[in-house]
């Protein structure tokens, strides 16, 4: 499964000096998509061979054997249909990993010094850790989905909640066993609440948290949370708890999530867009955000260009660029190419302690694929 962990350990695979091609295929449910996969494939690889011929003969010698693996063992890519896969072969340095992804992926084959793994990274945004209970009258449902995947499911059941709606001598039974419910379901929602919050505090936690359910339990279990993680809290939904299954939790939280995360993408753009206008501490532009990011004065990147951009980075400043110079207008020293420009900024960004964000629904960001936030406001010219 897709995790930061695979991402971590792709980034640090030793590759011996020796190149490494990565390949993205899409594997859309049905025998159609099945048997395209050969073309596509064959599609894919076609511009590899062509694209290093500047290199060295044995890591020219080491793609055409990929190349020539992947060609003839189209079989690796039928058995996950509905999902993408990433393989990442070297080779000279006899690696040969593949990754089956929660879900679709814009086809690409890259060659590049290590794996390409911004599609992972903007996946693993994508498909947040969440958990979903589902809170009815004498017991909840407590799920967690990774990678939209069902991860682990629970169940809790409490105190049954007698029938409050039959009078006693003048109305006393029916006020007692009404105070007596309230008193069951507070009991419940807070014991509801309290596992929650042990999972959410446990090794691996959760990001998200979506309460299902009849309106008063919903309400009932979010009010009994505490503020650490009713913050968590981007959803509700209504569902009976006797009929739901894990598949129909799953419809109903992913349509939670989706809002809530087309609603913060909006947001968060919506402010990088202001401040930026306003010449705050905001830049948008490939050219732009490459001339702060080799300043180290980016503190978040936002990027929304879906193309892989090719470029340049310095062997002696590290200097990212985007043009083809062989060599650095900074420091003088020798360039070599990266097949994409936002993939090595996204690496310098976060080598020097920034984060990266991926915007994945369309919007006024796509006008400039990339963007960036800033520690600080006063910034050198970059050299060119």
């Amino acid at each position: 499964m897709l995790d930061q962990v695979s991402i971590d350990r792709l980034r640090r695979m030793d590759t011996r000096g020796f190149p490494v091609l990565s390949v993205y295929v899409n594997l859309q449910p049905g025998p159609e998509s099945l048997r395209s996969v050969p073309a596509r494939i064959k599609d894919l690889l076609a511009h590899i061979e062509e694209d290093s011929q500047a290199l060295p003969r044995d890591q020219r010698l080491s793609i055409r054997a990929d190349v020539a693996a992947l060609s003839n063992d189209i079989g690796r890519f039928g058995p996950d249909l509905g999902h993408g896969v990433a393989v990442f072969r070297s080779n000279g340095a006899a690696i040969d990993q593949q990754l089956v992804l929660p879900g679709p992926v814009r086809e690409r084959a890259i060659i590049d010094s290590g794996a390409y793994l911004r599609p992972l990274e903007a996946m693993i945004e994508h498909y947040p850790h969440y958990c979903v209970a589902v809170v009815g009258r004498r017991f909840a449902s407590i799920f967690r989905f990774a990678m939209d995947e069902l991860e682990t499911w629970e169940e809790m059941r409490d105190e049954e909640i007698r029938k409050a709606n039959y009078g006693g001598f003048a109305g006393y039974e029916e006020q007692r066993v009404r105070s007596r419910a309230d008193e069951v379901a507070s009991k419940h929602y807070r014991t509801v609440a309290g596992r929650l919050t042990e999972l959410k505090r446990s090794e691996g936690g959760f990001d998200l948290l979506i309460v299902g359910g009849p309106e008063a339990h919903v309400e009932g279990t979010i009010g009994a949370l505490p503020p650490d993680v009713a913050t968590l809290v981007v959803g509700t939904f209504s569902i009976d708890p006797g009929t739901m299954t894990p598949a129909t939790v799953l419809e109903h939280s992913r349509r939670v999530a989706a809002q809530w995360e087309g609603h913060q993408e909006k947001r968060i753009v919506a402010e990088l867009m202001d401040t930026a206008s306003a010449g705050g501490r905001a830049v948008l532009g490939l050219e732009e955000v490459s001339s702060v990011v080799n300043q180290r004065a980016v503190d978040t990147l936002f990027v929304q260009a879906g193309r892989a951009i090719p470029g340049s980075v310095c062997s002696g400043c590290g200097r990212v660029s985007t043009d083809g110079d062989p060599v650095c207008s900074v420091c003088g020293a020798p360039t070599r190419p990266v097949p994409d420009v936002i993939d090595r900024l996204s690496e310098s960004v976060r080598s020097t302690g920034g984060t990266v964000r991926h915007i994945l629904n369309p919007g006024p960001l796509s006008e400039f694929e990339v963007g960036a936030r800033l520690r600080y406001s006063t910034l050198m010219i970059d050299a060119t």
